[in-house]
């Protein structure tokens, strides 16, 4: 995905976008790669560690919503929640 694409996603300025990018970088969770469409742009890939990182936040993430959309719910509502949740999203 090219910084352009990410910065209108999330909404941001382009000189907010270079900062979260180097701050990634650093941290060693993306590289920047040659762009062979655009020779004057990059490309931003996650690194095997970001990719890592980012499993870990969706278990934890799902984990929690899965807390909060259960939390009132009897065993057999969630059971039935979870198979409706399967056949409306496949």
């Amino acid at each position: 995905i090219t910084p352009v694409e990410l910065k209108t996603v999330l909404s941001v300025d382009p000189g907010a976008m270079t900062r979260m990018l180097d701050r990634l970088a650093c941290k060693g969770w993306i590289e920047r790669l040659p762009n062979p469409a655009d020779k004057r742009g990059v490309l931003v890939q996650l690194t095997p560690d970001g990719a890592a990182l980012c499993e870990q936040c969706h278990q934890v993430v799902g984990q929690k919503l899965h807390q909060e959309l259960t939390k009132n719910l009897s065993a057999d509502e969630v059971v039935a929640l979870e198979q409706l949740l399967k056949k409306a999203l496949p």
